[in-house]
């Protein structure tokens, strides 16, 4: 600690004011600690969730006020269980289709691709916009070229094998981290395909009902 309030002091004195200042900030977190932070921000949150709850209770306030707080806790409570953040219809959207497919789509899915869903009455519907696909198939053709680009490393690692050692391992430890990137990378395709799983689950579902009338 007096080590950055030493930097920020000979910043100050040579003329490099926003260094001193980012040593500063530096100094402030630390000081403060981290955890300690993020502690107090949540132990904040539960504070007004509890004074929330006792305002309900109270039935003090009028019947706007009380509906405002009951909106607050519901979306608190489904923030919590589900991680999602929606409003009153969307979180009702989302229950009722969950109860119907959850054989097929879980909340992991129904999470990752919450910003492709939109609410269509009392059910949901799923929009992907001609840059979703392109975003698509960009991460997808990345990913296949990192680890077909992995996998010729790995050729090159066996063929000097018997010729250094070294550079075997070398080779391998690159072809290793490479094949982790390409699967860390196709990752971010995952909400996408949970998106296209509940479309088309609720494309399903719509024409069953259509077939029955």
């Amino acid at each position: 600690m007096n080590k950055l309030m030493e930097q920020f002091v000979a910043n100050l004195n040579a003329g490099d004011i926003w260094a001193g200042f980012l040593m500063l900030a530096i100094f402030y977190v630390l000081k403060k600690e981290p955890f300690k932070v993020f502690t107090h921000f949540n132990d904040q949150k539960i504070r007004d969730i509890d004074q929330a709850k006792s305002l309900l209770e109270s039935e003090k306030l009028g019947k706007e006020s009380n509906e405002l707080l009951r909106e607050y806790l519901e979306n608190y409570a489904f923030k919590k269980y589900y991680g999602i953040n929606a409003n009153k219809d969307m979180r009702a959207a989302l229950l009722k289709f969950y109860q119907k497919h959850q054989s097929i789509v879980g909340w992991h899915d129904l999470r990752r691709a919450y910003s492709y869903i939109k609410s269509d009455g009392s059910s949901i519907k799923v929009t992907l916009s001609l840059g979703s696909h392109i975003g698509r198939w960009t991460v997808t053709t990345l990913s296949w070229f990192i680890g077909l680009y992995a996998l010729l490393i790995i050729v090159i690692a066996f063929i000097s094998k018997t010729d250094n050692q070294v550079q075997f391992f070398a080779f391998t430890f690159l072809a290793m981290a490479l094949l982790v990137a390409a699967m860390l990378f196709s990752s971010m395709n995952w909400p996408y395909h949970s998106a296209i799983k509940i479309r088309d689950c609720a494309t399903t579902a719509l024409t069953k009902q259509s077939s029955r009338r």
